[in-house]
């Protein structure tokens, strides 16, 4: 019989298994081992960095667990695949995407679980409750694995631990859940996510990219921050340009010009400069995330149209932006945003060349 495996993952990863003490030592073996040491002692920078960190942990303890039960399974090896591509990335500091992957031997389901989780991350539950929002989502691609290897009876607890984890992630988010009722109609159907059951997803429908409503606009924000003197994108930036992402996958047409800004300070020359290397960041953002490089021009305007506000610091934090113009709107209602805002305060003053 198998081992509860969403309690054997909560095992394997709270005692950091770094080195199986039991475990067979064979090549399989050991390269889990040396991934789970490089997860084990990798300090992550931000909130996103997290949520990767622990992704790769969740799928670690999935191949772990395929291992220990047979050998590696094509799901394991899936699993394993993904824990090294995640730990390689964020050695080598490179921008990750915020798609989990459905495995070939598995389909979606609980369309209204994974619904929960992209409208927690629209509401950047990945800066509050990063390792929570992790857990349920490769707990809910493992669920599936075991339904289409083993049925129901073996998937149940893993659904159940995937809505604890969300019920978590809402809770340490200051969140209510949504009710998906309500977005149901916006949504692919299973049977289009699932065409060929237990062999994988509809490419074209993942991830749970949303029907726009004829007579309901989409809502497209136009607009990243970023903190004094820095091209890093925040975990806010990265949820919205996420959701960005997934308008232009559905909308194959729209083109992109990303125009970066800084605030007045510095000189012309380095403005510029940090203009582009905000450009920079996003427009790698958004090709991580699917988007072709040919759709996307940028211009570097440097300290040009400085936002205002009462306050000085609030307009340069404003001012501090890479704008985002599409190349035809009509079918979306395009705001701004604050909520990545990066006021910068006394304390957190940087020298700006």
């Amino acid at each position: 019989m198998r081992i509860r495996s969403w309690l054997l993952a909560g095992l394997l990863i709270g005692a950091g298994w770094a080195h199986a003490g039991t475990a067979n030592i064979g090549s399989v073996q050991t390269e889990i081992d040396e991934l789970s040491a490089d997860s084990a002692s990798f300090e992550p920078k931000d909130a996103i960095q997290r949520y990767h960190l622990y992704k790769a942990k969740m799928w670690l303890a999935y191949a772990q667990h395929e291992y220990a039960e047979t050998s590696l399974t094509v799901a394991g090896k899936e699993a394993l695949q993904q824990a090294q591509v995640i730990m390689q990335s964020l050695k080598a500091e490179q921008p990750l995407t915020l798609t989990t992957p459905i495995l070939s031997v598995s389909q979606v389901m609980r369309r209204d679980l994974w619904q929960q989780i992209e409208w927690l991350k629209e509401q950047n539950a990945l800066a509050q409750a990063p390792e929570s929002v992790a857990h349920a989502e490769v707990m809910l691609v493992w669920a599936a694995a075991e339904y289409c290897e083993m049925g129901w009876r073996h998937a149940n607890e893993h659904f159940r631990a995937a809505e604890q984890a969300l019920h978590q992630a809402a809770e340490q988010s200051n969140l209510s859940t949504v009710n998906t009722g309500e977005l149901n109609k916006f949504w692919p159907t299973l049977a289009e996510l699932n065409g060929r059951g237990c062999r994988g997803v509809n490419s074209d429908y993942w991830l749970m990219l949303k029907k726009t409503a004829i007579d309901s606009p989409q809502v497209v924000h136009n607009v990243v921050h970023f903190a004094s003197n820095s091209a890093v994108l925040s975990a806010a930036s990265q949820s919205m340009l996420h959701h960005l992402a997934d308008v232009l996958k559905q909308q194959p047409l729209l083109d992109v010009k990303l125009l970066g800004y800084t605030d007045r300070r510095a000189s012309e020359a380095y403005n510029f400069e940090l203009a582009q290397r905000r450009i920079n960041a996003v427009q790698q953002y958004l090709m991580t995330q699917g988007v072709n490089v040919q759709r996307i021009k940028s211009v570097a305007k440097g300290a040009q149209a400085f936002e205002t506000d009462v306050d000085e610091k609030i307009a340069q934090a404003k001012s501090r932006r890479v704008v985002i113009q599409l190349s035809d709107d009509r079918e979306l209602r395009i705001e701004p945003q604050w909520q990545d805002l990066q006021v910068e305060s006394d304390a957190q003053k940087v020298k700006v060349k």
